[in-house]
């Protein structure tokens, strides 16, 4: 039998193979034509009451939970200045200016020193409305 193993059942045993697609050069190659990771990644930094945050990927009501965690944690540290790099976050929605909103009830400051365009319509959006009795976050 010189069929390879990948051959489709139904080809016949002297029907040409056809050569494997050529390896990519890189990881990056594969990861450019995939696009965007949709998957949230957060890098948390605190050194004495600053907070410094990167995201990247999409941010919703099911993502922002470890986002909210990671917060907390920061406040209970002595955080109290959230300094949030966002520029490689591909969706986000409400529950992100949520999680912000619940960090300056808890009396603390938000700084967005980076944001992709998806985050800088949320905050334009945001902006708009009337802030809520009681404060909140105000872009």
């Amino acid at each position: 039998m010189r069929t390879p193993i990948d051959a489709p059942i139904h080809a016949p045993m002297d029907a040409p193979v056809l050569p494997a697609a050529a390896p990519r050069e890189s990881f990056a190659e594969l990861a450019a034509e995939a696009g965007p990771d949709p998957l949230p990644r957060i890098r948390a930094t605190l050194r004495g009451d600053v907070l410094a945050v990167g995201l990247a990927g999409e941010f919703d009501h099911y993502t922002c939970a470890p986002l909210h965690r990671l917060l907390a944690d920061g406040a209970a540290r002595g955080a109290r200045r959230l300094v949030l790099d966002a520029a490689r976050v591909t969706f986000c929605d409400s529950a992100l200016l949520v999680v912000l909103d619940r960090w300056v009830r808890a009396g603390g400051r938000v700084e967005v020193a980076a944001g992709s365009r998806a985050v800088r319509v949320l905050i334009e959006l945001a902006a708009r409305l009337p802030l809520p009795p009681g404060g909140g976050f105000r872009p």
